[in-house]
């Protein structure tokens, strides 16, 4: 994989930590930036060290959306179409990866940046980060996978009052609505989100991804929920994760899970 500064990998244990890293332009989402992160994402997940992915931003954003300027040099319809379909992509692959995606916004998370925050498993803010839907003051509909996100999220009403108005939604408020899990002051949220990911990556990791898997099915039946159910449960039973657990219960340890 080529070097990318505009993203920046590194792995502490279990957990692999992606950082947007264009602080100047508070992390606005270029092409070199966009390419990195499905890049980064794809090597954590194909490393089987890593079971936990966090996801944030140097400087002080998370991400205030597309770069403007790289948006102004996009001449033909066909150039725009494709950068959209790249921003895209980075949504879809954290929806597809098996592993636990972790959002830690610590700070302004604006148009296509709020909806890279939501798009992922979990979401912890910084206690005075703002959320905005920005689109519509530069022109534009959302993208980044908004509109499916934020109406799944918070509503159709509150969704289409989000994205017509523009209006920054304050850490507080954003975890009322359910967009956010947990807030912290910007002084505890690093260590906060990080002890929470090595929490997760110390559990069973087979179980966790199963457990995404169905959580990202939300249109299916009780019917095929069940399916799906009775086909991970029977096979992670003969799991050597499952045998683990069911001794370090009984003898009243911690368990060792090694992903098999």
């Amino acid at each position: 994989m080529a070097e990318n500064e505009a993203v920046l990998y590194e792995k502490k244990g279990h957990v692999a930590l992606i950082t947007m890293n264009r602080p100047k332009s508070l992390n606005s989402m270029s092409l070199d930036l966009v390419e990195g992160l499905v890049d980064y994402l794809n090597a954590a997940e194909a490393d089987d060290e890593v079971r936990v992915i966090v996801l944030t931003g140097a400087g002080r954003a998370f991400s205030a959306g597309g770069d403007l300027a790289s948006l102004d040099n996009l001449h033909t319809t066909e150039e725009r179409r494709r950068f959209i379909v790249k921003v895209g992509a980075v949504v879809q692959r954290i929806h597809d990866i098996a592993k636990p995606v972790i959002a830690l916004v610590n700070g302004v998370a604006a148009g296509a940046g709020f909806n890279l925050a939501i798009s992922c498993d979990l979401v912890y803010a910084e206690s005075s980060v703002k959320f905005i839907q920005s689109f519509v003051k530069v022109g534009l509909p959302p993208d980044c996978g908004g509109f499916y996100y934020l109406a799944k999220t918070v509503g159709q009403a509150k969704a289409k009052e989000l994205m017509f108005t523009a209006r920054p939604v304050a850490a507080e408020e954003a975890k009322a609505l359910g967009l956010v899990n947990e807030v912290y002051p910007a002084e505890e949220l690093a260590e906060k989100v990080m002890a929470i990911a090595e929490s997760i990556a110390a559990t069973a990791p087979l179980a966790v991804q199963a457990a995404k898997k169905a959580l990202n099915m939300p249109e299916a039946t009780l019917a095929e929920t069940l399916t799906y159910e009775s086909l991970a449960s029977s096979s992670l039973l003969g799991s050597q994760d499952f045998k683990e657990g069911v001794t370090a219960f009984a003898e009243k340890r911690a368990p060792k899970f090694q992903g098999k």
